[in-house]
């Protein structure tokens, strides 16, 4: 099992985990598997591919991954100053690298798809950093991911309903 330093963000290659842009793993993530961290980036980029960039910062923020930022110094300073840059590509790179981080941490915590079985060390390492969190309901960036219509626009959600008014109105006819 190598680190997670040793994966790339860079489409094709999964050998490194750095960007041109000089953007590199935080230090205190290393532990997670690079064969995660490879899935959880073909996940996003995909997602990104469809839907663009320009939502990524708010589904961090939006997300509970936002606590996870927080604690963090080396992801809040990446959050930071992929906020304030002028280039996309290394905003979009920051971005990218704090969401492969989550989203891997996410699953081995859940044991998604197995992988806290096949890294109990590590889903025990994620837990014990996503435990620090206060316990209550949890919005999770993995979520948005897979279930995106419950995810960044649930809110909007209410406003399509129909009102009761409307609903009783149907059921008298």
């Amino acid at each position: 099992m190598s680190a997670i330093s040793d994966i790339t963000i860079e489409a094709g290659t999964d050998t490194e985990w750095q960007s041109g842009a000089g953007v590199s793993t935080p230090s205190n993530f290393r532990f997670l598997p690079s064969e995660l961290a490879v899935k959880c980036r073909a996940l996003i980029e995909s997602y990104h591919d469809m839907l663009g960039y320009g939502c990524l910062p708010d589904m961090l923020w939006q997300s509970d991954a936002r606590d996870i930022i927080e604690c963090d110094r080396e992801l809040a300073q990446l959050f930071k100053n992929a906020s304030k840059s002028r280039c996309a590509k290394r905003a979009n790179d920051s971005f990218r690298l704090i969401a492969i981080v989550v989203v891997s941490l996410e699953t081995l915590a859940r044991d998604f798809a197995g992988w806290g079985k096949r890294f109990p060390n590590t889903k025990r390492e994620a837990e014990r950093l996503l435990g620090a969190f206060p316990l209550r309901q949890r919005v999770w960036l993995m979520d948005m991911y897979l279930y995106p219509s419950l995810g960044i626009h649930r809110e909007f959600a209410s406003a399509l309903a129909p009102s009761l008014a409307a609903e009783q109105t149907i059921l008298r006819s």
